[in-house]
């Protein structure tokens, strides 16, 4: 720990309180000091919804006092040290809702599109008293503090232990190590195990990191594959169930972009995990989960361009850019028509049904009903991805110059599929080659990618600029920037075109297609001859 800062709890007592002033009077008994007036705080510690900064070795505090209202970076890594501080007036939000600073500087790679969310808040007092010596120039501070974890989510409110923490004034490190020895010895402290942000959270019963939309299953090899399916399908469903609220709040785009990758994930197990559920089931579900898909595209799609505007401008020559802000205005507002839309559909009966009959289901206690409902879900991985490969290895190498682009997006439908599949079941393999796979799988599904998303969003930008015209809100030059906006579209959508044969190449190379040998060959007659034998 830092000995310039130096954290401690004071000896756990029960009223909390009492035992601060009984630490200050033992303080002032053993120390020359000076107390200054208490002050009342309240710190509030925020993060994105998915722990974005937590995961980066960061909290951030908002310290509010009757003269102040700031925001403090801190350094997990070292402790909960303040790295960056800034003066704020208004609720943290959005990165672009806060000032321009150091701490914006430092949010704006962590943070992206996400916005800062309260996780826990805390009020209390603090006490300092400034170390004096014999000049009596302050040499270091002693701030005291109890704080409170205020009530929330049914929990009630917890008081913490007193913390005391020591921070030397600069050039008089000496003094304050000898003050800290002095002080240890009077009130028996204790280092503070943690910073205080996870002591908060822990008493609150906030686990950080606790939310992830990456796949992460720990399946049994044996395990039956239905019950192994089952998991899978639940685990995707308390995603999507998560994201609900944020979505319809609109707190950020993320909240709707996880939703539906968790809608897309659950429809491509259906399909793809073949042979373990009833097909009546798979077939029925599926069929809602596609409705949702659905009626969640509209504000996806308007959330992608909104978001990607800045770009959109800097791909068009200077002389163009500002014609194209009617396109952002246009685009602003029928996105609140299609926002509100989209929340009454997530709070309509036909939603709340699905998702509680979902549940239902994958909750039952499993049936027989299906072929391979009971064997080992490794089997059927194995049989799943390795189909799924052959798949797209022929896909692909049928592709070329002259094939239509039809072709080219049923093949990145069949990587998706293959890259889920890998993901479904990565535990099942050595985690250094399955990793490589669904990377290597993620290089041409990129690219795959690139080429049909510039042709759609060629094609909607043709529509809106018609959408346009028609309400008579789209002046000639920025139908014009539109034209040149989305000749460039296409020029990229040419480019990946190009690309495709070097790209498929390195996926279709000897060396990957041993891997995937090695990894999901059919290991049954093998396990036959050893029984034999």
């Amino acid at each position: 720990m830092n000995p310039m800062a130096m954290d401690y709890l004071l000896p756990a007592a029960d009223a909390a309180e009492q035992d601060m002033e009984a630490a200050i009077t033992a303080i002032r008994a053993h120390v020359r000091c000076e107390p200054e007036p208490a002050v009342r705080l309240r710190r509030r510690f925020f993060d994105s919804f998915e722990w974005g900064l937590y995961r980066a070795n960061a909290a951030l505090e908002e310290l509010v006092t009757d003269q102040q209202r700031e925001l403090l970076w801190q350094d997990l890594a070292a402790d909960g040290a303040v790295a960056a501080r800034q003066a704020i007036t208004a609720e943290p939000g959005l990165i672009g809702d806060l000032p321009p600073g150091p701490l914006r500087e430092r949010m704006a790679p962590v943070l992206g599109v996400r916005r800062l969310l309260p996780m826990v808040a805390l009020t209390g007092t603090r006490r300092t008293l400034r170390v004096l010596n014999d000049d009596d120039k302050t040499v270091a501070r002693i701030r005291l503090e109890q704080m409170r974890v205020e009530a929330a989510g049914g929990r009630p409110a917890v008081t913490l232990p007193p913390r005391l923490q020591l921070t030397a004034v600069r050039g008089y490190g000496h003094e304050t190590e000898t003050t800290a020895h002095r002080l240890k010895t009077v009130l028996a402290l204790e280092p503070a195990p943690a910073p205080l942000v996870l002591e908060a959270l822990a008493a609150a019963g906030r686990r950080p990191g606790s939310y992830s939309s990456k796949l992460d299953y720990r399946l049994d090899p044996t395990q039956p594959a239905a019950a192994a399916t089952r998991t899978i399908l639940l685990g995707l469903l308390d995603t999507l169930e998560a994201n609900i609220d944020g979505t319809r709040q609109n707190l950020d785009p993320e909240f709707l972009h996880d939703l539906r990758v968790a809608t897309r994930r659950t429809r491509s197990a259906l399909g793809q995990i073949k042979g373990v559920l009833p097909q009546a089931i798979v077939d029925d579900f599926k069929a809602r989960f596609a409705w949702l898909q659905q009626v969640t595209g509209p504000v996806r799609d308007l959330d992608v361009y909104l978001l990607d505007f800045p770009r959109l401008k800097t791909d068009l020559p200077p002389g163009l850019r500002d014609d194209l802000d009617p396109l952002r205005d246009w685009l602003a507002a029928h996105y609140d028509t299609e926002q509100q839309r989209l929340a009454g559909t997530l709070a309509s009966e036909r939603f709340v049904t699905l998702l509680r009959e979902w549940r239902a289901f994958l909750e039952a206690p499993a049936r027989n009903g299906a072929k391979d409902a009971k064997t080992p879900i490794a089997a059927v991985a194995d049989k799943r991805i390795r189909r799924m490969f052959k798949r797209v290895r022929e896909e692909g190498r049928a592709i070329t110059d002259a094939s239509p682009p039809e072709d080219l997006h049923e093949l990145r439908k069949s990587c998706k599929k293959l890259r889920y599949l890998m993901e479904f079941f990565q535990s099942l393999y050595p985690a250094e080659d399955i990793k490589g796979l669904i990377k290597q799988t993620k290089v041409l599904l990129d690219n795959l990618g690139g080429f049909q998303d510039l042709a759609v969003q060629a094609e909607h930008l043709r529509e809106t600029a018609a959408a346009m015209q028609r309400e008579d809100a789209a002046p000639l030059p920025t139908l014009l920037a539109m034209g040149a906006l989305i000749s460039r579209m296409l020029e990229g959508q040419q480019r990946a075109r190009q690309e495709f044969a070097r790209i498929f190449a390195g996926f279709d190379s000897a060396q990957n297609a041993a891997v995937f040998e090695r990894l999901f060959a059919d290991k049954q007659p093998a396990a036959a001859a050893e029984a034999g034998a």
